[in-house]
């Protein structure tokens, strides 16, 4: 059965496997490797690089960010790959797919109770995967915003939509690529994910309490609460 040029068996497979590559907790390994502890009892509780940047410090940082984008990343190429000689078209509508069931996986990873991250590093390294000029660029942008504000919520709310509106603006110029339209479906998710899981810091920043870059890594009062009980 196919949906359009994309048969059925091949989207299910592509998805599935994506999702499970996605949901690899990298930042819950890392902490009980390095430290002992789960992540999700500090700080935001989110197991993503920048939880663990205010607990762990810039190495720990640094290994779990590389490895969330990596976890976009390598999924959306691989299928390129795999799929290419059925055409461009059912490639890269596979490539969406596989981009979306990743970042879904890292936000909500079956292994570990579906608490995850915010999807911002995998969703960089599925853009990567779609566009590399487009991903450098936006490490670009999001280094200058993090060195001009410290705030890596800021960051992830610029960059990320920001990548889906230069897609949508390559996709509708003249002698544009037309297989961009589809790649657009992926900024929109991941714009649309990004928002809904920055909720909460969304209102920090308003109300002027999100932390900055390396602050806010203390014990979440939940997690002693049950400790003591």
């Amino acid at each position: 059965m196919t949906i359009g040029d994309v048969n059925l068996a091949d989207l299910a497979a592509v998805v599935v496997v994506s999702y499970l590559i996605g949901a690899i907790p990298t930042g819950y390994l890392i902490s009980r490797a390095w430290r002992g502890i789960d992540i999700r009892d500090y700080g935001s509780g989110n197991i993503g690089a920048t939880n663990v940047l205010r607990v762990l410090g810039r190495g720990p940082f640094i290994v779990v960010l590389i490895a969330d984008a990596l976890k976009g990343y390598i999924p959306t190429l691989a299928t390129w790959y795999i799929f290419q000689d059925q055409g461009a078209q059912t490639a890269h509508a596979l490539q969406v797919a596989a981009g979306i069931a990743a970042v879904i996986g890292h936000d909500f990873p079956v292994y570990i109770h579906f608490r995850g991250g915010r999807g911002v590093a995998t969703s960089f390294g599925v853009y990567a995967a779609l566009a590399m000029p487009l991903a450098v660029g936006l490490v670009a942008v999001g280094i200058f915003i993090l060195l001009a504000v410290r705030y890596m919520s800021v960051m992830s709310l610029v960059t990320v939509p920001l990548g889906a509106l230069i897609l949508l603006i390559l996709a509708v110029v003249p002698g544009g690529d037309v297989y961009t339209w589809t790649k657009v479906i992926f900024g929109v998710f991941a714009t649309a994910i990004v928002f809904i899981t920055h909720i909460p810091n969304i209102k920090r920043l308003i109300s002027g309490t999100e932390p900055k870059i390396g602050e806010g890594g203390e014990p979440r009062a939940e997690a002693i609460r049950q400790k003591a009980t």
